[in-house]
Formats: structure tokens, sequence, C-alpha cells
């Protein structure tokens, strides 16, 4: 099954130049995992690691994002491994075009867990933002966004967003934001400013009524707001990330990502 959301208000912003991407990469290693670290605008930094998992920081190593930055990050989780990544500090887009691409490869039987802090896109912004996972069978996914439109006080820019979650049936999750701080379209962000999201992909995360279940194993939860504090998605973090990673290497078939084809389903 494919979960489509399509949520459109405006016209996609210009592409940024290319930038060198950031490099993170956990593969099985003897005693520990081995953890390969390459920094571009996003400097990657080891926390910690043992036989089967890491755990890495990210920060910026200059200011952004400025207009014309392009931020590149590419992730590879080795078979039966897991990373856990850490935000330093939220992201910024300031006046101007730009651009923030992640793509993700996560091996069999492999975790990746991303707790984001907020993509803020300033007055005057343009920012397209990417983020791709490619699950190989029995792999899974943890991750937290939240975009937010403007800073306090101030009517936010441009948000052209998408999350693609791919199996090895075909797409899983499909999912496409275009908003504009000073245009709110009913029906789509009306007078909100704040898109606070926890998705799991690969696994069954204990829900809520109002939390979106998909076909395959996986979930959404959303919340829409004006303010980033008053999201109630911290507290579903933990839980989520509880059953995550108490799934054991050989489960239910029912309960990780199999290899049977998809349908599509479009949820407007």
């Amino acid at each position: 099954m494919v979960t489509t959301i399509m949520i459109i208000i405006t016209t996609m912003p210009k592409s940024a130049p290319t930038a060198e991407p950031s490099r993170i990469s956990v593969h099985p290693g003897e005693a520990r995992v081995r953890v390969g670290l390459v920094a571009g605008a996003i400097a990657p930094r080891l926390i910690e690691r043992d036989a089967t998992s890491a755990r890495v920081a990210l920060a910026a190593a200059q200011m952004l994002l400025l207009d014309g930055d392009a931020v590149r990050i590419e992730i590879e989780v080795g078979a039966g491994c897991r990373l856990e990544i850490e935000d330093i500090g939220g992201t910024v887009a300031y006046p101007g075009v730009s651009s923030w691409q992640v793509r993700a490869s996560i091996g069999q039987g492999g975790r990746l867990l991303w707790r984001g802090l907020p993509f803020i896109v300033t007055a005057g912004a343009s920012a397209r933002r990417r983020s791709e996972f490619v699950l190989a069978e029995g792999a899974a996914v943890l991750l937290r966004e939240t975009l937010v439109l403007g800073r306090h006080g101030e009517i936010g820019g441009v948000i052209d967003s998408g999350v693609t979650v791919v199996g090895d049936g075909g797409p899983i999750l499909v999912e496409r934001l275009e908003a504009a701080g000073a245009f709110p379209g009913p029906g789509v962000l009306g007078a909100n400013r704040v898109v606070d999201s926890v998705i799991a992909i690969g696994y069954r995360p204990p829900t809520v009524p109002g939390d979106l279940v998909l076909e395959q194993p996986g979930a959404v939860a959303r919340f829409l707001g004006q303010q980033v504090h008053s999201s109630g998605l911290d507290a579903k973090w933990s839980p989520w990330r509880t059953a995550l990673l108490s799934v054991a290497d050989s489960p239910d078939p029912g309960h990780l990502i199999g290899t049977r084809a998809s349908r599509t389903q479009r949820v407007r």
C-alpha cells in the first residue's frame, strides 16, 4: 500500500546550487560497528558506538540556510545496524532560495532513528526540503520532523517539503507539502504555522485515535498549530522508540515490512 498525502498551496521554489554532501555510514565491525563521517555544510560527530549501534550528532559547519545554500546529507545503515541521529540545533532558512536534501539507505534489519529539531522558514525565504529513505527487508525508520513558517510574530516564507519512504515492494509513504505563510489556505494549514510529525515505518508502534495507521507496518502522528511548544508529540517519541528497539530480530511478519506488492491509496 502507498499512502500519498498531497497538500498543495503555492508554486515550487527554484533549486539552489549543488553542494558537497555530508555523509554518515554505519556498518558491522568486529568489536564495534564501523562508522564513517564526512563533513559538508553539516558536520556529523560521533557520540558513542557499540557492537551493533552508533549515535551521531549533527551540527552546522557554517551559518545556514542562506540564499543559495544547498545542504545534502547521505546516510547508509548496514545490515543489522542501528543509527541514532541527534540535531544539535534547529535549522533556519533565511531570506532567499535554499534547499535541504536527505537520502538514506537502510540495510536488511537495520534501524534509523532521527529526532529532528525545528526547521524554520523565515519571511522572504523559499526553501525546498526533501527526505528519501530506502528500506531493505526488515529495516525500519523513526523520524521526527517539525516545520515552522516564520519566527515568533513573523509571517513565514515558502516551504516545499517532501518525505518518501520506499521498501522492497515499492513506495510505502509519499508526502508533499507546499505552503506559504503569506497565503494561508483553507484545507491545507489554515491559520496554523507549525506542522509537527513523528513518522514510523517498518514496524507497528503503539497508536491512539487520530494517528494515521498504514496498511504496511507503520504510522504517522501529526500536530498542526501555532506554537511548537503546544505540540504533544514529545510524548509520542519515547514509546515509539521503545517499540522499535524491542522488535526482535525475527519477529512476526505482520510487524515488519514484507515484500508483497503495494497498492496506491490517496489521502487528501
